[in-house]
This record gives structure tokens, sequence and C-alpha cells, in this order.
């Protein structure tokens, strides 16, 4: 079986901050390879956010696979047209091998992707127990269409088989960092996802589509060897938890902790985590702070209690600000994101939630655009409200696509709240992130810092000794002058009407 991870255009995505963002390992893929190869599979891993998969090189990774070749395609929204390209390229070259689709997008919209004739089959959810049980019907030529958790078409229309169980994260190996390591200059290896899923129910997130809203957690010990892994085989020295909110179980995060200092892990490593502000406490602060953790980043998403129930946070303004404070005071840095152009919002609450920020003495902030993402609550209002535009191929489908755009070449919001305009929500979001995450002290703390959070900009080692980082930083510099020129005239001229 061939997993791909189907490209997308970073520079597109993340704009001039593309070449400062850590690339992310494709998690979902490296968990279904570890899974399949522990049961005895043959799996090949394909990221082509490290290099395109051409023709040529299509040939040289089905050499010596037994047929029918199985194709495992994870999509998410931002690489779903890709992922059909591939699967075109695919079907003409091996006509009789088998085209799976997986991940967000396909989970969320199994009738839209099947009505390409080149996929065969959609696998919804967490993918493992199912591709592993699709593997072993394909190969020996049985029917696989009693499988829980798949889509496929039958006579006249899509079938879908009832969902599958969540599998047990016990039977769930550690994650193959070895398949990705010959690439370890190019991918973040810095991360461990120790959980999966969340128990709330934010209008904003898709990740209910594949897990719902249990939350389970992978064993501690397994934990703890791959953070050995981490440090002892590569070397690292900042770790992430990528989990979705890291302290919905105290206990377990306890225990680990306990581990951490037994094996001196935070001696040698420092880590940073996501939680939410109604979560921590001195007790786990305390634990956390002389475990070696760091940085913690919080979804504070609003300064609005009305907003905060209009998504569905079930926490509320003043639970994310005892939190941030009372991580201040436990000695950690602490970054944290804001969603503008929420439906209902005002230019008054887009205001506020700057001032928040400013408060809050936040490290890293970034402001993100309401995204609606297909499988939210957020995309059902978007449709609703008729002010959903997706774009052709969900190219509009970016978060931070005001912050990141050039500033000489416009590209659309997927979505404006009807209480804006978008004229006003994009200069409301480029400029509040303008102002606080390029002040001087912000600035400094960049070029100083190795790493900052997962996802923010970390500069090459040395990158001072390189002038080709000079000519980059550079021509950035100069594009983030001119947003700064951009939002500066944008408010010269609402004084003069006024």
């Amino acid at each position: 079986m061939i997993l791909i991870n189907p490209g997308y255009d970073r520079e597109k995505k993340l704009g001039g901050f593309s070449r400062y963002v850590p690339l992310s390992v494709p998690i979902g893929i490296g968990y279904l390879a570890a899974y399949l190869i522990k049961n005895g599979k043959t799996v090949r891993i394909w990221d082509e956010e490290v290099a395109p998969l051409t023709e040529e090189a299509l040939d040289n990774e089905v050499k010596g696979l037994v047929e029918p070749i199985i194709f495992g395609v994870s999509c998410l929204t931002a690489g779903i047209m890709r992922g059909h390209a591939l699967a075109a390229m695919i079907k003409r070259k091996y006509p009789d091998s088998v085209v799976v689709f997986g991940n967000m997008h396909p989970t969320v919209l199994p009738d839209e992707v099947l009505k390409d004739r080149n996929v065969d089959i959609v696998v919804r959810g967490e993918g493992e127990e199912i591709s592993d049980a699709l593997y072993e019907k394909i190969k020996s030529g049985k029917p696989y269409t009693d499988i829980k958790g798949i889509s496929y078409r039958g006579p006249g229309e899509v079938i879908h088989n009832e969902n599958a169980p969540l599998p047990d994260l016990v039977n769930v190996p550690a994650f193959p960092y070895h398949l990705f390591a010959k690439h370890s200059q190019r991918y973040e290896l810095g991360f461990i996802a120790s959980s999966r899923g969340c128990p709330y129910n934010c209008i904003f997130c898709s990740q209910r589509s594949i897990s719902g809203r249990k939350y389970r957690f992978f064993p501690s010990e397994l934990v703890i060897e791959q953070i050995d892994e981490l440090i002892n085989k590569y070397n690292r020295t900042f770790i992430t938890f990528v989990d979705d909110s890291f302290l919905v179980n105290k206990e377990r995060v306890m225990k680990l902790c306990d581990m951490i200092r037994e094996r001196g892990f935070h001696k040698r490593a420092i880590f940073d985590c996501q939680a939410r502000g109604d979560t921590v406490d001195d007790n786990i602060l305390k634990t956390l702070r002389e475990s070696g953790f760091r940085t913690i980043h919080f979804g504070i998403e609003t300064a609005s209690e009305r907003l905060m129930k209009m998504i569905d946070k079930r926490e509320t303004v003043e639970d994310v600000k005892a939190g941030i404070n009372l991580s201040r005071k436990h000695g950690f840095q602490v970054s944290g994101t804001f969603i503008l152009g929420l439906p209902t919002e005002t230019a008054e609450e887009r205001k506020a939630a700057y001032a928040l920020a400013k408060e809050l003495s936040l490290d890293y902030v970034r402001f993100n655009n309401a995204t609606p993402y297909p499988g939210t609550k957020l995309y059902e209002i978007a449709t609703a409200e008729k002010r959903l535009n997706a774009g052709k191929n969900y190219e509009n489908l970016n978060a931070c696509g005001s912050l990141v755009e050039s500033p000489f070449k416009r590209s659309d919001l997927a979505y404006v709240p009807l209480t804006a305009t978008e004229d006003e929500l994009r200069h409301d979001i480029l400029k509040f992130n303008l102002y606080y995450s390029f002040r001087p002290a912000s600035v400094l703390k960049v070029l100083k810092e190795k790493v900052g959070p997962a996802g923010w900009l970390a500069l090459p080692e040395k990158w001072y000794f390189k002038p080709a980082e000079w000519a980059y930083l550079t021509k950035f510099g100069f594009r983030i002058m001119c947003s700064f020129a951009k939002v500066f005239w944008y408010d010269a001229k609402s004084i003069f009407k006024k």
C-alpha cells in the first residue's frame, strides 16, 4: 500500500512566512503506516510537501508491490484538488489499482469525493482498523462491502456503511518517526500526539467529524518512550504536544510529568502544549513547570462573552483571562489565537479582542479570519446566510488569509458576517496582526529565540551568517512595510470620510 499526502501551495497558504514555518509531518498517514506495518502489511509513504509525486516517481514506488496495488490518499480540504489530480494519474497508469481517500475532507463530504470515478473508496473517521480490514479484503479478492466506516459507489448511488468504532489507542503503536527521519532537515520531528479528540463542540472546529466528542489518550508508557526516542535518537531539545487540548485529563498528565522527571527529560528538553483557560490550576501548572514545560497556547477566540456562547466554547472570557494570568504567575510564556469575523460580530467586539491581547501581554498572538471548513457548524451558518465563499477548489478556506496575502494582490475571504463588509474585516485582521506581532519587542523575541510555538516562525540556525536569509528577510520586510502602508491608507480614508 502506498500512502500519499497531497501537496498544496504553501506560499499561497502562508505567504512570506512560509520559509520560516516548520514543515509538519503528515501525522495521520504516519500512524496509519505504523498500524499496518505492525499487522504485517507492506506500506510505503510519499509526502508531496517534500517532493511532488511525478509519473516517474510513481513507477519507482510501485516496484516490488503485489497487485492489486492500493493507494491511500490523505486529504485535508487544502489538498483535496491535488488528491483528485493524483487519483487521475494513478488510474491512468495503473487502472486495476484501488484508490482510497481518507482524512477530514473525504470523511465530511464522501458523496462529493466519490463523484470522481478515479476514487474507489472513502474511509471515514480514524482509519487504522478500517484500512487494515480493507487491505485484507482487497488483497485476498474478497468483497469489502461489509466493512464499517467506508463509503463506495453502489448500483446507481453512493453507499455509506455504518460508522466504525474508534480504535482503542492501546492497540495503536507509537508514531514511526523513523519513516520520516531521512527528511529530518525539512521536517520538524519534535512533536508528540499523546491523545486524540476533544470533548467540546466549538462551531469552527472540524475535528468532531473524525472523533466525535470522544477524548482518549495513549498510555503514558508509550508517550514517554517517544520522548526518549526524540531526545536520545533524534537529538530534539524542543518538543510540542500537538493534542487539541492537553489538560482534559489531569490525572494522566500528572503521571506523565512524573515519568518525565524520573527519566530526567525535563533537564534535556523543553515542552509546549495547548490548553483551555478553564483547565489550568496552581497544581497542574506547578507540575508542568517543574517538568520542563515552557509555553502554553490558548485558543482565546474572542473577548466577547456573547460570542463565546454563540460559538459554543463552553468557557467564558473570564475563564481564559484567569487561566492565562495564572500561567504567567507560574512563569510560562503564553501564546494565543483569536478568531475575527464570527457570525454577528461587531467592529467593537473585534477591537475588544485586540485590547484583550494587549491587556494579557501575550508573547505570541495570531488573529485569524473565521473560516467555515466543511463539517463545522460555522460552515452550516455561512451556507444558510448565503455568505459562504469557498472559492474554486476551496481556495479561500485559509484561516490566515488576511495576514499572509500579498499587499499587492487581494484574495477573497471565505466568510464575512452580515455585520461587516469584507474591507472592514480584512482591515481589522491585518491591522491587529501587524500592530501586535511587529512591535520591536515581538520582533526581537522571534529573532533571538531559536524556536517559537509550533506552527509559528522559527528562523534557521545561525541565520545571521547567511546572505540568502538576509536577502529574503529584506524582501519580506518590504512586504510588511507595504502592508502597514495599506492599513494607514485605509485609516486615513476613513478619517477623511468622517
